[in-house]
């Protein structure tokens, strides 16, 4: 993967490449939206609490009939996940891939959806940051490996 930032009018582009494939995903500060999901596995798990802050929609993702959909706080959603009808496929049609989603997912079901939060757009442009600084590192760390193999072969 290679991965550019580019600064604009005040703005900071940055666009991840993938070598493996033609398709740039562009992430522009100002312009994004933060989903935020919280998985919990059993019912002692939902009472302890959830973390829910930092981003504009929060989903809680648990199993099958776990928690009632009344019983999640306002404004959060809820997804169910079916371990029986559970499938993630590549999706190899061109229709498909031109929608930008690269999979299929089944065995999810959205029971309750989230409001959206207005929260400031300094900490969306902080976690994108973050998250594209992450995925600079790791590029790095792999350019890295491959070189060092290389020169001992």
């Amino acid at each position: 993967m290679k991965y550019l930032t580019r600064m604009k009018k005040g703005t900071c582009q940055i666009e991840l490449q993938n070598s493996e494939q033609d398709g740039q995903h562009k992430y522009e500060y100002g312009f994004n939206i933060l989903r935020g999901i919280e998985v919990k596995v059993s019912r002692s798990d939902f009472r302890n609490g959830f973390i829910c802050s930092g981003c504009n929609y929060h989903y809680l993702l648990t199993p099958m009939r776990l928690v009632a959909p009344y019983e999640v706080p306002k404004g959060i959603g809820l997804i169910e996940y079916n371990k029986y009808k559970f499938s993630c496929r590549l999706n190899e049609k061109e229709s498909d891939t031109q929608s930008k989603r690269p999979f299929r997912i089944g065995g999810l079901r959205v029971v309750k959806r989230p409001f959206f939060r207005n929260i400031p757009q300094f900490q969306i442009d902080n976690a994108i940051e973050r998250i594209s600084f992450h995925l600079r590192e790791r590029a790095l760390e792999e350019a890295f490996q491959e070189i060092a193999i290389e020169t001992e072969l």
